[in-house]
């Protein structure tokens, strides 16, 4: 199966073969040109995964999917002068990998990336998933180093607004919620990206009954991380009923 991704800048450029498996993404480094276009061929070889590939730390490639046994492209286009421009390619709360793709001799060590170009959690802030703005309940989500807690642990379904405050001094952290599947998977269904420290963001979602997790999934090498968060223990049970 073969689809179009939402990013297309790059359509027609240079072909990039990207594979996911159940540990992670290869390659890990990808040698390009400043101004290049990239035709970026991504291939679900995992057992079960649904992978999630989109640009990070100021890296403008937007968010596709690519669900097991399928094969999915996207065109990115380098931008101009020397640096590395990294892509995030990552299960929800599963394996992940930073993907760098290398341009003008850049190093790929020692460097935490360029600093996101939007404003921080602004990418999902005051969001709103399904119509409206308005939401009949809110939770207070509090991001620490490495804790996610929550006023509420438990909600009817509806509307709600989830407002993310990161109080650590000096970590970037990011809200996802995430829904729990029966086989103890997740689908993401909403985020608040780039928070930075003492910085908050919302995210208005409308949810049915079930069982859910608001999680931080910044990986080793995103955000100048030396840890992946989730592993850490930063996410939270959450309950709509």
């Amino acid at each position: 199966m073969f689809g179009a991704a939402c990013a297309s800048s790059g359509a027609g450029g240079r072909k990039v073969e990207i594979t996911q498996n159940d540990d992670g993404c290869a390659p890990t480094s990808i040698a390009v040109t400043p101004g290049e276009k990239l035709n970026l061929v991504v291939k679900n070889d995992s057992d079960s995964d649904t992978y999630e590939v989109e640009g990070i730390d100021g890296t403008k490639l937007e968010e596709f999917v690519v669900h097991k046994g399928t094969t999915r492209s996207a065109g990115y286009t380098v931008p101009d002068g020397a640096g590395t421009h990294k892509m995030k390619c990552y299960v929800p709360a599963g394996p992940s990998t930073i993907i760098e793709l290398v341009a003008g001799g850049a190093s790929t060590t020692g460097s935490p990336g360029a600093a996101p170009s939007a404003a921080s959690g602004s990418p999902a802030a005051s969001k709103t998933a399904e119509g409206g703005d308005a939401a009949g309940t809110s939770v207070a989500v509090t991001l620490a180093d490495y804790s996610v807690t929550v006023d509420k642990t438990s909600v009817a379904a509806g509307k709600i607004r989830f407002i993310a405050t990161n109080v650590s001094g000096e970590h970037t952290h990011e809200l996802y919620l995430l829904k729990t599947k029966p086989d103890g998977t997740f689908d993401k269904l909403g985020e608040v990206e780039a928070i930075e420290p003492q910085k908050g963001g919302s995210m208005v979602l409308a949810l049915p009954p079930g069982a859910y997790q608001l999680a931080c999934l910044i990986a080793i090498g995103e955000a100048g991380s030396t840890v992946d968060h989730y592993q850490q223990g930063m996410y939270s049970v959450f309950t709509v009923r």
